[in-house]
């Protein structure tokens, strides 16, 4: 297997027997966990397939950027966490370095709309 450290690198153990039938050959022997997320078969699938489109770049299974974006999701300020004026700026920073500011990976809003801009400047 060429791009068995690819599976070795994403949690996946594999015994190989050469000499077995086709078929038989590979025996999948450890699996990545993580707290309540399970991986397998399905999962190698979709990386060989991965692996077909892009032969020894490291991919990763879908449902590995889907555990890390909800504890991603899990670990962020929810509304109605006080914050100070520092971390207020901190946040508004880091949100402005990132891809889709807007919602998070799942597809919730990040930003609450509160008021009007323009009512603002009237006053």
């Amino acid at each position: 297997m060429d791009n068995l450290h690819i599976f070795e690198k994403n949690g996946f153990k594999f015994n190989i027997d050469e000499e077995n039938s086709s078929g038989n050959k590979i025996q999948i022997v450890s699996v990545p966990m993580s707290k309540n997320w399970s991986f397998g078969k399905e999962d190698v699938d979709e990386m060989i397939f991965m692996l077909t489109d892009n032969p020894s770049r490291m991919v990763r299974p879908s449902r590995i950027n889907q555990m890390f974006a909800s504890r991603a999701c899990r670990k962020s300020v929810m509304i109605g966490t006080s914050l100070t004026i520092p971390m207020m700026k901190k946040l508004v920073m880091h949100m402005g370095e990132i891809e889709q500011p807007w919602n998070c990976p799942h597809g919730r809003p990040t930003m609450r709309h509160l008021f009007k801009l323009n009512l603002l400047q009237s006053t």
